[in-house]
């Protein structure tokens, strides 16, 4: 039991790592900023950028349970409408689903990783490089596993995207037409690969920080003992 306990607080390790940068950037109003900016968004849908900025707002608040719905009325070309169609509702409501898991794993992980620390701690007095230990071991199956996935990404990044939906999602209202759906229309294919990107990057300098101190940190401790 004490061997299966501790190797869970390893996989806690990525799975930390994975669902609070995931978290960040679903909260993250610059990650929307950049891809409207990069992508040319407003030319695109014709909507300007104050309204831009307004959806995605309302994106955020509604994937915390803020408000009820993300629909919103724009303005475009003097013509008031709301945004969405039902099935594009459907869908933003399966993905905050997919949202409230990650909540869920996230306050989870952290949870299990601190109790186990303080367990451990108080069981195996002098025994604290177990941890250092076990947290390096969990960065580097983190980095493991984004070498996996970037690579598989970079070849093939428009079928392991299909995959997800067809795995995440039990209805097809995630296939959305680029020439009439807004949702798609605000993010597209590319948005959704630069976030990938940038949570990747972001995950892997968090586990060579993390991994790092917890690997040095013993053994400045011994260098000090001597």
């Amino acid at each position: 039991m004490a061997r299966v306990a501790y190797w869970l607080f390893i996989v806690c390790i990525p799975l930390l790592l994975l669902t609070s940068t995931i978290a960040l950037a679903v909260n993250s109003m610059r990650i929307y900023e950049l891809g409207f900016e990069k992508y040319q968004i407003s030319r695109v849908t014709g909507i300007d950028e104050v309204q831009l900025n307004e959806i995605a707002e309302r994106l955020i608040d509604y994937f915390n349970s803020r408000v009820e719905t993300p629909q919103v009325q724009v303005v475009k070309e003097g013509r008031e409408f709301q945004l969405y169609h039902d099935y594009e509702l459907i869908h933003l409501q399966d993905v905050k689903g997919l949202f409230r898991i990650d909540y869920i794993v996230l306050a989870a992980s952290l949870a299990y990783i601190i109790v186990y620390i303080l367990l451990f701690l108080l069981w195996r007095k002098g025994h604290w490089q177990d941890i250092t230990k076990g947290i390096t071991r969990g960065c580097i199956i983190t980095l493991g596993l984004l070498a996996i996935g970037g690579i598989a990404s970079i070849f093939s990044f428009e079928q392991l995207f299909i995959q997800f939906h067809l795995i995440s999602f039990n209805n097809p209202y995630w296939m959305l037409d680029p020439n009439r759906d807004y949702l798609i229309m605000l993010f597209p294919g590319g948005f959704w690969q630069d976030v990938v990107l940038i949570s990747g990057g972001a995950i892997a300098v968090e586990a060579l920080l993390l991994g790092g101190i917890a690997w040095a940190v013993p053994r400045i401790h011994q260098k000090h003992r001597r």
